[in-house]
């Protein structure tokens, strides 16, 4: 899984040089990667703004690279704040766009493109009759946290009707859920038979889009008791497919990496992600931990291999996303 937060490409790869090579100047970068010293010297401008790298106490004219657990930290929790803020103009564009739905159906069960389904029942038998009608693709949005192993075992059960069809399915759910034993099994059961799972910090409300054609969205984002709007004007659905493509180019992939992302770290372990994030060396976390600063590499090597990492930068991203630090 590729993964970059607010990071360039050659800004990445400027970050991991200077973690390998804490030596390394601009010339010596701009050298080694076979660019201008310019276009460096605004990588570490850039590197440095996000705080993944400082001036230097020994050479106050050079740049030192922070350690990347806590980097990865900021950077996520700066991510998480860009993120949320998105998602709240997302979600009051949508409801704002529900309501003026809403009211275009009046007090009439159907109007142009809208159509008021009263109840869940309306809408559950909507959506069984949408998936078994389907051709294409069916998106989804799925602000809920995790679901009971029932209805998750019946949703695959559906969902492996429609993959045979050839039918893309393609579902965004919550962060919160990959803590969820019962939600992980699904998501990899899921993409096991083709389909794609993705998780957000925050979601707008509910909504289903079949074929770029239907959509399905709550007539209450704050209950949906009162059923939804089935809606299959054009002008709607372009505004739908517009805010799930964002969403989805946004999201991260789950259920489709190598990372071990069920696994529970130890206390040694937590306590060791925690002091590098506090930005101290192997070595001085080691001596936190009364263990030799080759054990504590070994410890970090082996949290790298699980986490399905490449390098000690990528492994703190996930580590982060995981909440293990």
């Amino acid at each position: 899984m590729s993964v970059t937060l607010c990071l360039e490409t050659l800004d990445q790869t400027v970050y991991e040089e200077m973690l390998s090579h804490t030596a390394l100047g601009v010339d010596e970068l701009a050298a080694k990667l076979d660019v201008g010293p310019d276009r460096i010297r605004d990588c570490l401008d850039r590197l440095f703004a996000l705080q993944l790298v400082q001036a230097s106490f020994e050479t106050p004219s050079r740049f030192t690279v922070v350690d990347p657990v806590l980097g990865m930290k900021r950077l996520l929790e700066q991510q998480h704040e860009e993120l949320v803020r998105s998602h709240r103009q997302a979600a009051g564009s949508q409801q704002a766009l529900i309501r003026i739905l809403a009211g275009a159906g009046g007090g009439a069960q159907q109007a142009d493109g809208v159509e008021r389904l009263a109840g869940l029942d309306a809408v559950q038998r909507r959506l069984e009759r949408l998936a078994l009608e389907a051709g294409n693709e069916i998106l989804t949005f799925m602000p809920g946290g995790p679901q009971s192993p029932a209805s998750l075992e019946a949703a695959l059960h559906n969902d492996a009707l429609v993959l045979q069809r050839g039918v893309a399915i393609r579902t965004i759910g919550l962060d919160s859920v990959r803590g969820d034993a019962a939600t992980l099994r699904y998501t990899r059961a899921l993409v096991g038979r083709g389909g794609e799972f993705r998780t957000a910090a925050a979601l707008p409300t509910r909504m289903v889009v079949v074929d770029r054609a239907y959509a399905l969205v709550p007539i209450d984002p704050e209950d949906s008791r009162k059923g939804a709007l089935f809606l299959s004007a054009p002008g709607m659905i372009a505004p739908l497919l517009a805010l799930f493509e964002r969403e989805w180019g946004a999201a991260v992939p789950l259920g489709s990496d190598t990372s071990d992302a069920s696994y529970v770290p130890n206390e040694q372990e937590r306590c060791l992600l925690a002091l590098l994030a506090q930005g101290h060396t192997d070595e001085s976390a080691a001596g936190q931990l009364h263990i030799s600063a080759r054990t504590a590499r070994r410890i970090m090597a082996s949290l790298i291999e699980r986490l399905g990492a490449r390098s000690r930068f990528e492994a703190g991203l996930r580590a982060a996303r995981l909440g293990w630090v």
